[in-house]
């Protein structure tokens, strides 16, 4: 799931992925920064013990991140 936000003259993204480990969890990947920097501001790793849980920590960013003023790409 990729958000966009737009502020002044920048446009700022927040990028959540969920990637399945070979231990039988799950990896939930934030990464966020400025789309005019080439590498990202910071890359922050969750681990979930279920699928279930990481498609909620997913919803309560996306939720978190929508009151910030970040919208979905399509």
């Amino acid at each position: 799931m990729i958000l966009f936000k737009n502020t002044n003259d920048r446009v700022n993204y927040y990028k959540v992925n969920i990637y399945p480990t070979l231990f039988g969890d799950f990896l939930i990947q934030k990464e966020y920064g400025a789309t005019h920097f080439k590498k990202p501001t910071n890359i922050i790793k969750e681990y979930a013990s279920s699928n279930k849980e990481a498609l909620m920590l997913m919803l309560d960013i996306a939720v978190d991140k929508k009151s910030l003023g970040y919208l979905k790409a399509s």
